[in-house]
């Protein structure tokens, strides 16, 4: 906002100026001295340095002197410029919610103009204490005005983190259970299956097989009841790949398929919903090579860039059909995870490294800028 009002007052100074005007130097001065600071403050915002309340309230301050030198400058009450305090409080009312520091800076700002402006003459023959009552009044109103939205929106903002916090519990605690209840049953079911098998006559071929096709589903089961489980530490802050490791470790010990996570780069500070959902992809891309590829070997990878991350799943099995992308949910499911968070899904033949044995191999990869 400083910056188009900035414009707008050198457009208006320098449109047909009359650079003999005693008042264009002062003018110049002022307008160029309050864009020197906030030039500076965008500048530490935009390379990541704090700005604390006191450099905005001392840019707030200058835009008041500024407008009001102006003032003075140009003639006090007959000049229009007093139009441009009511972005100043404004910005003043954005920054600052409390509604008594607010209501203290308009009184300052309104005993400063009256007095100007009484000072410079107002003609009350005519009226024109009312045409500064009103203008003052109207002070009080932008800044009651914006202050309330603001206020408003800063009480939504802070009970949506609080639901969200809350959320993020639950979720914690459903992990929790589930690893106390469903896994410990599925994992004694399994065992007991492993055992039935080891117990089963040999000539009964079909009691075997079907053994065999049970333990396989437990396996299976066991695996998808580790996504909500392992995914737990991500709603406690834990970076991606320290996840991905644990949750790695965990698919060799289930499907005794080995598996490694390879890291390039350190990993920047990623939102909860963006570590959620590369976490959910990376999952359903290790399921699928543990159901599907017959593979004998999982990499994951994690190359942290300077404007993108990007993660990829490689298996070494037999690759993927052509019409993979319409079998079942799960591809549909990556993808549409990968765009929720801005990147974008890549799915291909290929094992990163090459494979050593036969095996086409297959590789899933999602891309997400920073940024987005």
């Amino acid at each position: 906002m400083r910056w188009f009002l900035g414009i707008a007052w050198f457009a208006q100074m320098n449109y047909r100026a009359d650079y003999s005007d005693e008042a264009y130097i002062p003018h110049t001065l002022l307008a160029a001295s309050l864009m020197a600071l906030n030039g500076y403050i965008h500048y530490r915002v935009r390379s990541g340095r704090s700005v604390s309340w006191h450099w905005a309230f001392a840019l707030s301050a200058l835009d008041v002197t500024t407008i009001t030198a102006g003032l003075v400058i140009s003639g006090g009450f007959d000049n229009a410029f007093y139009v441009l305090y009511y972005p100043a409080l404004a910005a003043f009312a954005v920054v600052f919610a409390s509604f008594r520091v607010s209501f203290t800076w308009v009184t300052i700002t309104a005993v400063m103009y009256a007095a100007l402006s009484l000072n410079s003459g107002v003609d009350i023959d005519v009226g024109e204490e009312k045409v500064l009552f009103i203008r003052i009044v109207t002070m009080y109103a932008v800044v009651a005005a914006v202050n309330l939205i603001f206020r408003l929106e800063r009480t939504r903002r802070r009970e949506a983190v609080e639901r969200e916090r809350e959320l993020q519990r639950e979720r914690i605690e459903l992990s929790q259970t589930i690893h106390d209840t469903i896994a410990q049953s599925a994992y004694m079911i399994g065992i007991g299956v492993e055992t039935a098998i080891e117990l089963a006559d040999s000539s009964n071929d079909e009691l075997t097989s079907k053994l065999r096709a049970t333990h396989a589903l437990s396996k299976s089961t066991m695996w998808e009841l580790r996504h909500p489980i392992d995914a737990g530490p991500i709603f406690e802050g834990r970076e991606l790949s320290r996840v991905l490791r644990s949750h790695a470790s965990t698919f060799t010990t289930i499907t005794s398929i080995p598996t490694d996570v390879v890291q390039n780069g350190q990993e920047p500070p990623l939102s909860t919903v963006t570590r959620g959902l590369l976490f959910s992809i990376a999952h359903n891309a290790m399921t699928n090579a543990f159901r599907h590829s017959q593979a004998r070997k999982v990499t994951i990878s994690l190359d942290y860039g300077d404007d993108s991350l990007s993660m990829s799943v490689s298996d070494d099995g037999v690759g993927l059909p052509d019409d993979y992308a319409e079998r079942g949910h799960g591809f549909r499911n990556m993808r549409a995870d990968a765009e929720r968070i801005g990147g974008r899904l890549d799915v291909g033949a290929g094992f990163k490294p090459a494979p050593t044995g036969p095996g086409r191999g297959a590789t899933v990869t999602c891309t997400v800028p920073y940024d987005a």
